[in-house]
Parts: C-alpha cells; sequence; structure tokens
C-alpha cells in the first residue's frame, strides 16, 4: 500500500524535469542500475515509515530535486561548454532549493535537516575548490554561482563528481530522509543473524540523531 500511495502521488505532479536521455536507460544502464538498487536494499536497514502526506511530499521532492541537480551537474561535466555557465548557475538553484526544502522538512519535524547536513558535508570539504572556481559560500551552506564573464567558467570537478554520486543516492533511496523507525537490519541472505542492538548496548546510540 505504501509503494501503490506514493506512485500515485509521484504520478500526480511530481515528475522531475529532466531529460528523456537522462530518465531512459538502455540495457545495460538498466541492469547496473538494478545491482544498485539491490546492493543498497542489502546494506541498509528495514525501516518503519510513518507516511503521511508530508512524509510523501518530501520524499518525492528529495527524489525530484535530486534527479534534476544530477542532470545538471552531468551537464556541467560533459556537456555543451558554451552552456556551462548558465548550467552551474542552474545548479546552485536547484542545491539551494533542496538544501531549504531539507532543512524545512528537518525544522518542522524537531529532526536534524537530512540531507541538508550531508550536503553542507560536501560542500566544506570541497570548499577551498569552490572558491577557486569562482563560487561563493556563505555561513549557512548555501552556494552562489560565479559571475558570468567572457573566459570559461573553470568547473569544481572533484566537487561535481562527489555531488553527482550523491544525487544518484538520494534518488534511489529518498525515503532514508525522512521520519522513520529502524527495527532490524536487512540480512536478506542470512537467516542466523540476530537483531542489529545484540552486540552492543550503545550500538543503538549510532542512530539517535535521525530515528
Amino acid at each position: 500500500m505504501i509503494m501503490v500511495e506514493a506512485y500515485n502521488l509521484y504520478l500526480g505532479g511530481y515528475l522531475p524535469k529532466i531529460s528523456p536521455k537522462t530518465s531512459v536507460h538502455n540495457k545495460h544502464e538498466l541492469k547496473s542500475k538494478y545491482k544498485s538498487i539491490v546492493s543498497l536494499n542489502n546494506a541498509n536497514p528495514l525501516v518503519m515509515v510513518r507516511l503521511s502526506n508530508d512524509t510523501q511530499a518530501y520524499a518525492l521532492n528529495v527524489k525530484e530535486m535530486s534527479m534534476e541537480l544530477a542532470e545538471t551537474a552531468e551537464n556541467i561535466l560533459n556537456g555543451d561548454p558554451e552552456e556551462r555557465q548558465g548550467n552551474m548557475e542552474s545548479l546552485t538553484d536547484l542545491y539551494n532549493r533542496l538544501l531549504r526544502r531539507s532543512d524545512e522538512y528537518g525544522e518542522a519535524n524537531n529532526k536534524p535537516s537530512r540531507p541538508g547536513g550531508e550536503l553542507r558535508n560536501l560542500v566544506d570539504r570541497n570548499e577551498d575548490e569552490l572558491v577557486q572556481a569562482g563560487f561563493s559560500v556563505d555561513s549557512r551552506g548555501f552556494l552562489t554561482a560565479p559571475a558570468g564573464g567572457k573566459q570559461e567558467p573553470v568547473v569544481p570537478e572533484k566537487f561535481i563528481r562527489q555531488l553527482l554520486d550523491k544525487c544518484d543516492h538520494m534518488g534511489m533511496n529518498p525515503m532514508e530522509y525522512v521520519d522513520s523507525k529502524i527495527y532490524s537490519y536487512a540480512h536478506l541472505h542470512r537467516s542466523d543473524i540476530g537483531t542489529a542492538y545484540e552486540s552492543s548496548i550503545y550500538s543503538g546510540m549510532l542512530f539517535n540523531s535521525y530515528c
């Protein structure tokens, strides 16, 4: 039922604004994507999601904006150099929108901003490269694109590639960022493994910041 409701909501107005080149995969890409999803499912703990309209909307917002952000990052790396300046401006706009939406959801639910915290950490790790490329980073982690000029804009490739990987993860698993309760690890291929918290009385504390 959860998947049906999320699917119907997705069709009802949360389709990402991306080109067919990004949203349609050939056989090899589809196989690779499927393997990534299977690996992600096996590695992540099972959770119980408190489904609500707000939860569904936020998860789909994360998926939508991360897919649009990934496409823009890909265009910066491999697209037309003449469109690079416009793509970098679009990237900062999408990044800031996702960060702002994450902050709003976290504040409304009295939770840390996720994936906002991960995005800020990504920017913090690559701030030197971003500044050298002409980007500005404010005290809250929001970005401003470099001003356009006659010279070809400098691409912060390390940051863009890491952001692309993060967007791919967010697009595949947006439910990771909503209010949920972890109750077991997904040991789908083993029946002789106990519950997640048997090995240490402290291990449950690892998750208390977002469960």
